[in-house]
């Protein structure tokens, strides 16, 4: 049980102050019973109505989009893929699960739960994304067996192996699992080729929702958000 104020500024329609001010006007209602006092605790799992309309009061978002090329995971830029969420979520304090590149297009997470990004982020978690590229020229069977292998660049630095399978044409598909920088781009160069469209298809074993137009976004379900980690 919480407040009831408490529960409709978790929606982040609403700031607490204007959460009460709702429920003094007569306007919220919590499984069909008007509430009347700010204070009233109410089960946490109620459906919440305002003004007539459901309203989503979870604490914590979990939001899969499909990016479009041109814009930045990041906040405070006018060309932010944050800019794309619907409204009702601009509260919420919402980041990117990790990043894609300005002009990667593709599966993208978005959420407010820091433990959530932590666990996918993580090294130890080694969860693998899947990505299809349109490349300058065709992959090779060497390109696949040094994708296969790893790299260690003239500095130093390594990838570990990554599966690189060939496509039609001058595309192929390739999993990854370090989310280093410009990854996939950087190993492509490290065999001589070079990525001239790339799209995020696959995080984990969740797949992107093709019915998703680029900059669509939509809430994904709890099986969802565990299919991340299920490979």
């Amino acid at each position: 049980m919480k407040r009831a104020d408490a529960i409709l500024s978790d929606s982040g329609i609403f700031t607490r102050s204007e959460a009460k001010k709702a429920i003094y006007e007569g306007r919220v209602f919590a499984d069909g019973k008007k509430i009347v006092s700010p204070s009233e605790k109410i089960n946490e799992n109620a459906v919440f109505t305002v003004d007539g309309k459901e309203i989503n009061t979870e604490k914590y978002v979990y939001l899969m989009m499909n990016k479009p090329q041109g814009y930045i995971c990041e906040n405070g830029s006018e060309n932010s893929v944050l800019s794309l969420v619907p409204k009702e979520y601009y509260r919420k304090g919402l980041f990117t699960v990790g990043r894609l590149d300005k002009d990667t297009e593709g599966l993208l997470l978005i959420t407010n739960d820091g433990d959530f990004a932590h666990a996918v982020a993580s090294p130890k978690r080694n969860i693998r994304k899947l990505y299809f590229a349109e490349l300058e020229r065709e992959v090779t069977a060497e390109d696949i067996a040094a994708f296969a292998n790893g790299f260690e660049t003239k500095n130093g630095e390594k990838f570990l192996p990554a599966l690189l399978e060939k496509g039609e044409g001058k595309t192929a598909t390739v999993t990854v699992s370090e989310g280093k920088y410009h990854e996939v781009k950087r190993l492509f160069l490290l065999t001589g080729n070079r990525v001239l469209y790339l799209k995020r298809l696959k995080e984990g074993g969740l797949w992107l929702d093709t019915s998703l137009s680029p900059g669509e976004t939509r809430a994904i379900t709890d099986e969802e958000k565990e299919l991340v980690f299920a490979e």
